[in-house]
């Protein structure tokens, strides 16, 4: 090899980050709000409401970890709709190990259910059309059974 055929490198020079040029930038002044405690422009939030929602969220997480402890129990996978199954075994958790509240039965009123069938039509029907309609209620009750 020549001393010519020798390719001689140069370092290679990065070049140093300087700082950019200071602009003058002029900043808009913050629109002038009402003061929040002068005037109250909306409604009043309702306290039992956001209360009752904080209740349910905090029994919602309640149910999930209780879903995820009976995961742990009976040794079962992660499903698809994670948080709707963690409740769902929540409640089974709680059922298991008697932690749930029972539930209030709901009784059937004991009534007549023609007359209270009778009650919901007229309420439904137009004025106009009552008579026409108690006429045919009329030829479509059942016969009384004498007891």
């Amino acid at each position: 090899m020549n001393d010519q055929d020798t390719v001689v490198e140069s370092p290679v020079v990065e070049p140093t980050p300087t700082s950019a040029p200071e602009l003058n930038v002029v900043h808009p002044e913050p629109e002038s709000h009402p003061d929040p405690t002068s005037e109250v422009t909306s409604p009043p939030v309702n306290a039992a409401r956001s209360a009752a929602g904080r209740i349910g969220a905090h029994r919602v997480h309640e149910l999930m970890r209780l879903g995820l402890e009976y995961e742990r129990e009976h040794g079962l996978k992660a499903g698809r709709q994670r948080q709707r199954q963690l409740i769902q075994l929540g409640r089974r958790y709680e059922q298991e190990h008697g932690l749930a509240a029972p539930k209030k039965v709901r009784r059937r009123r004991k009534g007549d259910a023609w007359k209270e069938f009778v009650t919901a039509l007229a309420r439904v029907v137009k004025p106009a059309y009552r008579p026409a309609v108690e006429q045919l209620v009329a030829a479509l009750q059942p016969p009384k059974v004498a007891a």
